[in-house]
């Protein structure tokens, strides 16, 4: 118990650093790939900006950014689809049960996972309306962040969203 809270914690005082005034480069080797070519994605997500969750079933941290975005797209009404990965069936299908009448929940395998180069869980892309990935997130706070920037972009004209 003293873990966890330590651990929450230690990522709200990660979320007051400042960000990086300019990231010199991509997070993910993915960033940039079209999502497409490595899964097909729910009509929920195409040709829209959207974010997907890539997590584990397995992974308590995992449960906690699900749940905490969930919570945060309330307000945002962003499309969202959970990716988890589904090779070990019966806590995918447990975690399925637990989180589908949140959130869209499609199984991924591990080949898939390594394909778009993925090393940690929980992961946040958001795409573009082509599919593209533009960006990678580890914590909810940044990510909600971004999803702002994007909309008051489109918003005020923007044709990109950045």
């Amino acid at each position: 118990m003293n873990i966890l809270n330590y651990v929450k914690r230690l990522k709200l005082e990660i979320s007051y650093l400042p960000e990086p005034a300019q990231q010199t480069k991509t997070v993910n080797h993915s960033v940039g790939m079209p999502i497409h070519d490595a899964i097909e994605l729910p009509d929920v997500v195409k040709d829209t900006y959207a974010v997907l969750l890539v997590s584990s079933p397995t992974c308590h941290p995992c449960h906690e950014a699900l749940a905490e975005f969930l919570k945060e797209n309330r307000s945002l009404q962003i499309p969202f689809v959970c990716l988890a990965e589904a090779d070990q069936a019966d806590y995918f299908e447990k975690f399925r049960a637990d989180y589908s009448k949140w959130a869209e929940i499609v199984p991924v395998k591990e080949a898939v996972l390594k394909r778009l180069g993925i090393t940690r869980f929980p992961t946040f892309f958001v795409i573009d309306p082509k599919g593209v990935i533009q960006r990678e997130f580890l914590l909810v706070h940044f990510l909600v962040k971004y999803v702002e920037q994007i909309r008051v972009s489109l918003e005020t004209g923007g044709k990109d969203g950045q």
